[in-house]
Formats: C-alpha cells, structure tokens, sequence
C-alpha cells in the first residue's frame, strides 16, 4: 500500500524533480520513491558494514554462561 505525505521542498529540488520526471516520462513521486528507496539501501549497507566491524570480545565464555545460567535458576 502507499501513503500520501506532504514535504516542503526546496524550489530547486522541486525543479530538478520535475525536469527528470519529465525526461524519465515518469512521475514526481516515482522519481522521489526511486531516490529514497536508493538511499535506504545505502544506509542499509553502511549499518551492516558498521555491525559487521563490532568485536563482541567482552562476551563471557562458553563456561562462564554456564555459570551464569546455573545460579539464575
């Protein structure tokens, strides 16, 4: 489903919008969905490659979980 929003734009923005639109023979909205799917897509990938570089070394050991589990219980 989609949901209609409304944006102020700067004009310039709004121009360059419409020019590729037009270009395109496209939508306003099309070319804004492609633009902000594209950037999520980005920020996807720069989360998964900032998480991919955690190092989880103050994790407890396998036995220390052990542990830990045994005297919650």
């Amino acid at each position: 489903t989609k949901t209609r929003i409304s944006a102020l734009l700067p004009t310039t923005l709004i121009i360059e919008i419409r020019n590729e639109a037009e270009e395109r023979h496209s939508t306003q909205s099309a070319i804004l969905e492609e633009a902000l799917r594209l950037w999520f897509e980005k920020q996807l990938k720069e989360d998964a490659k900032a998480l991919s570089g955690l190092k989880f070394d103050d994790l407890p050991s396998e036995d220390e979980w052990v542990r830990i589990q045994s005297s919650s219980f």
